[in-house]
Order: structure tokens, then C-alpha cells, then sequence
């Protein structure tokens, strides 16, 4: 991938650490919280989206998957605390008693703990008793070992990065057809698909340009998703760099069932996960199911319920649809 690609999402998140201690005068928040807020993960998904579609099509796979490790280490931190942050919001809708609520703020601030020392360890801050200041350590880390990459020509690049997108479709969609891919599990199953399908669609912002949405075809297999409701959706919009050349072209109703998929997932495997994480956060309390249904109210989404549910969503829209393999297709004939 383009060097600058790299630069730019690496300088997004300078800039936001800058703001944030620029802004940060009463100290009310500590500061990988107010990161957090002002939404510093997502740098570190387009960074590990570069670096993951690097390690796999590069000529400098051994530096790509340094970067990799350093992203998705400072990513995962920030999810995590995510994750605890979320169920003690959510616990104020929720109202399970106050040991419960205590539990998911310790564990949080634990999380947030991890995630501090590891946006130090990385060289993006430092702290002096309890001052913090940005730190130019990472970046600098990155040019350096960015002199040890070598990158390819637009042509070369367009062409491995089809394959690359082509490739990653096709095994989406084997993954499922052959069942190894078992979205009888929660975890390990539904949300596994809509990780995988999610980074097609963080590969296509973080390229910054490279990526582009086909034009409308009365021969898009999947048209009907092309809608003026889809199109204006935010996330649904894709960056555009006049300086790119030789662009590849994501299918129009591919992108947009994808996304579309993605969010009605999502809307599922939220309140499963939930369901499923106070099943055994109640455990540790004496709760009953009885009372996880009461409190959890329309969040209450166990096994059964979540697993038909998102099993047909994405039967219908990847087998019986095949949206995958119409993806896959779709950048196939751009190699032709």
C-alpha cells in the first residue's frame, strides 16, 4: 500500500492526541478515556486494514506484519475497554444491582488501564507523574521502518489489490457454504462473518481513493440494494482522491447489501452478546434468568433467539443470494 496512505491515518491520530491534551485542562477524564471519545480506534482500523492487506499482498511482508502487531495490539485495547464501558451505560438503562454495576466500572477501568500503557509502550504518549504528552515515538518508528518497504506501481498495485479483494470475497463465501464458518455460535460463529465481512469495507476507506463504488447496472446482481437511502447512508460513503489512478470498483448492490447485512447483524449480535455476557456476569452474583430477562428487557436475546435469527439473515443474503461470490466476480472481470 502506498506509503501516504499510512501517513495520513497515523497523523489522524497524532492530531487527535494533540487535541485532546490541548483541550485537557481539568483533568475531570483521564486522558485514554477523552481518546477514546473523540474516536481514536478508528485510525487503528484503517491502519490494520493497510497493514493486513500488506502482509498478505506485499513485497515487505516481515515489516507489514510488525505494523500489523502494533495496530491491532493498540486497536484491541481500545475494544476492550469499549466493551466494559458499554455494559456499565448500558447497566444504567439495565438497573441490575450495584455490585453488578461495580463489576462492569473495575473491570472498564482496568481496560482503560491496559489501554493507557499500551498507547505509552507504543510511543504515542508519555507521562511524567501525572502529566501526559504526546509522543513522537511511534511515528518516527514507522518511518524507519517504512525505508525497509517496497511499494508498488499504481498498475501492480490495482492488480494485486483485486485479487486480494477477489480472494477474500470467494473465501467468505466458501467459509460459509461448507459450514466451516459454524453460525450455530454467537462468538465464534455470526460475529467471526461479520468481522470478516466488516474489513472489506474498512480496506475501502483506508485506501484512501484506490476504492471506489461501480456505477449502477441494470446487470448488478444485487440492484435492488442499490437504493437513495443506502447511498446517503455515512458509513456507506467511500473516500475520493482525484490523485488516484487506476481505481478498482466495488459492486454497487454488493457494498450496500454488505453493509446493510452488517448493521442487521449487528442488531442481533448486540444484545446476544449482552445476553450472553450477563448469563455468566450473573452467575458470579446469584442472578436467575428470570431476572436477566427482567432487567436486560428488549436486550434480552438469548441462544435460541439470536442464533435463528442472524443464521437466516445471512443464509439468505450469502447463499441464497450468493452476495459474496457476485463480489468476488465483480473484481474478477476488472482483472480481464
Amino acid at each position: 500500500m502506498a506509503k501516504h496512505r499510512y501517513k495520513h491515518h497515523l497523523k489522524k491520530f497524532s492530531d487527535i492526541i494533540s487535541n485532546t491534551l490541548t483541550q485537557e485542562k481539568t483533568g475531570h477524564q483521564p486522558v485514554a478515556h477523552q481518546l477514546y471519545k473523540a474516536d481514536g480506534r478508528t485510525p487503528f482500523f484503517q491502519l490494520q486494514g493497510l497493514a493486513r492487506i500488506d502482509s498478505n499482498i506485499s513485497k515487505h511482508k516481515d515489516v507489514a506484519e510488525s505494523w500489523l502487531n502494533s495496530f491491532k495490539t493498540i486497536e484491541d485495547a481500545f475494544g476492550k475497554y469499549d466493551y466494559w464501558h458499554v455494559m456499565a451505560e448500558n447497566n444504567k438503562v439495565w438497573k441490575f444491582p450495584k455490585e453488578v454495576q461495580d463489576y462492569f466500572v473495575n473491570q472498564a477501568f482496568f481496560n482503560l488501564g491496559v489501554l493507557e500503557t499500551k498507547l505509552i509502550q507504543h510511543g504515542w504518549l508519555t507521562k511524567t507523574g501525572e502529566k501526559y504528552s504526546p509522543s513522537e515515538t511511534a511515528i518516527k518508528e514507522f518511518k524507519k521502518s517504512s525505508e525497509k518497504a517496497d511499494w508498488y506501481g499504481s498498475s501492480k498495485e490495482r492488480e494485486k489489490l483485486l485479487k486480494f479483494y477477489r480472494d477474500e470475497a470467494m473465501e467468505i463465501h466458501e467459509k460459509l457454504a461448507s459450514k466451516e464458518i459454524d453460525l450455530n455460535l454467537v462468538e465464534e460463529g455470526i460475529h467471526e462473518f461479520r468481522r470478516k465481512a466488516r474489513w472489506l469495507g474498512i480496506y475501502s476507506s483506508a485506501l484512501l481513493g484506490k476504492v471506489a463504488i461501480g456505477k449502477p447496472s441494470p446487470n448488478d446482481p444485487m440492484k435492488e440494494y442499490v437504493t437513495p437511502r443506502n447511498q446517503e447512508i455515512k458509513f456507506n460513503q467511500l473516500p475520493q482522491n482525484k490523485e488516484e489512478k487506476e481505481l478498482i470498483y466495488f459492486l454497487p448492490g454488493g457494498f450496500y447489501a454488505m453493509s446493510e447485512l452488517i448493521k442487521n447483524i449487528g442488531d442481533v449480535k448486540d444484545p446476544a452478546l449482552s445476553t450472553e455476557q450477563m448469563q455468566t456476569t450473573g452467575k458470579l452474583f446469584g442472578l436467575t434468568e428470570a431476572q436477566l430477562k427482567k432487567h436486560l428487557g428488549k436486550d434480552y436475546k438469548p441462544h435460541n433467539v439470536a442464533v435463528p435469527e442472524a443464521k437466516k439473515m445471512i443464509n439468505d443474503m450469502t447463499i441464497k443470494k450468493r452476495l459474496f461470490q457476485h463480489i468476488a466476480d465483480y473484481f474478477d472481470k476488472q482483472l480481464k
